[in-house]
């Protein structure tokens, strides 16, 4: 089979799978669209319930609704598309694998030690502030919803990402290729967030962290790496320190004011947004590789 044609079909099938994926999140959505009518809910002014794009999107239940229902979608997606199209290729998706819990562990553990550098830096030269400390009961209900909640998201993005996108690629031309396409893909995945585009380095760094989370996948041989770091990295950097997460605001710990330039701060895109997040990421990806490199040349 020539490249051309090989490049037409991998792609063809990430295409359908999106498709599919979004088709599924409409069908998720059904029942939220349900709950959230049938409830009633007031919007947060204290007035009726409005079936109105504005009145959705100031709605916390169809807001929350909506992203458990997308994760649903694409999580779903994948082994209906593998069954489908992949089972009899010879490659592996890397959600079984032996040692899981200890993969899932060091990554959380790397996400932790990643953000908490990037915080403590921008606290260091004077790029962000504390503003004060959630003391009240409600915290620690919203950090453990939230933690339930980023681990779904990691979930959710890591198998269609660097499980199906990355595995796929990676099957017809490569480990490179497919590290470089799944990264791209992953940072489009984003390109509507608020504040993404604003300035060159939010996409950038979330290319970056495609290029890291797809290291971890492939020097590891599982997603459970991958799904660690994506965990703890969105959920201390929101939920902990009090950044934006990708440009979305979440219940947090700290309240943090930004100083300055947003190169240094982040912004309103969050802490990912920041030249601090691509000089952690960029260390953080050499030492991958160099692990990489290690293991070929043991292997070979």
């Amino acid at each position: 089979m020539n490249t051309t044609k090989q490049v037409l079909i991998t792609g063809g099938k990430i295409v359908l799978a999106f498709l599919l994926a979004f088709m599924l999140t409409l069908i998720a959505m059904i029942p939220v669209m349900v709950v959230v009518v049938i409830a009633g809910i007031r919007l947060q002014d204290g007035g009726d319930f409005e079936l109105t794009l504005e009145g959705l999107l100031n709605n916390p239940a169809f807001t929350y609704g909506s992203m458990v229902a997308q994760a649903a979608g694409f999580i779903a997606a994948v082994p209906i598309m593998y069954s489908l199209f992949e089972r009899k290729a010879g490659w592996a998706i890397g959600w079984k694998r032996s040692g899981a819990s200890r993969d899932l562990f060091q990554g959380a553990g790397i996400g932790i030690v990643m953000m908490t550098a990037i915080f403590l830096v921008m606290l260091a030269i004077g790029a962000v502030q504390i503003r004060g400390v959630r003391t009240d009961a409600a915290v620690w209900w919203d950090l453990s919803v939230y933690l339930l909640f980023f681990a779904l998201v990691s979930l959710n993005e890591e198998l269609f990402s660097r499980g199906y996108v990355q595995g796929i690629i990676r099957h017809r031309f490569g480990p490179a290729t497919a590290i470089l396409c799944s990264s791209l893909f992953f940072a489009l995945l984003h390109a509507f967030n608020p504040g993404a585009l604003q300035q060159p380095l939010p996409l950038f760094n979330i290319f970056a962290a495609g290029l890291l989370l797809g290291l971890c996948r492939e020097v590891s041989g599982s997603l459970w790496l991958p799904i660690g770091l994506h965990w703890t990295w969105n959920y201390v950097q929101g939920n902990v320190f009090g950044y934006e997460v990708s440009g979305t605001s979440v219940a947090s710990l700290l309240e943090l004011e930004s100083v300055g330039r947003a190169v240094w701060s982040g912004g309103s895109f969050g802490a990912e947004g920041s030249l601090i997040a691509t000089v952690v990421m960029g260390a953080g990806i050499w030492l991958l590789w160099r692990r990489r490199d290690r293991r070929t040349a043991e292997s070979s």
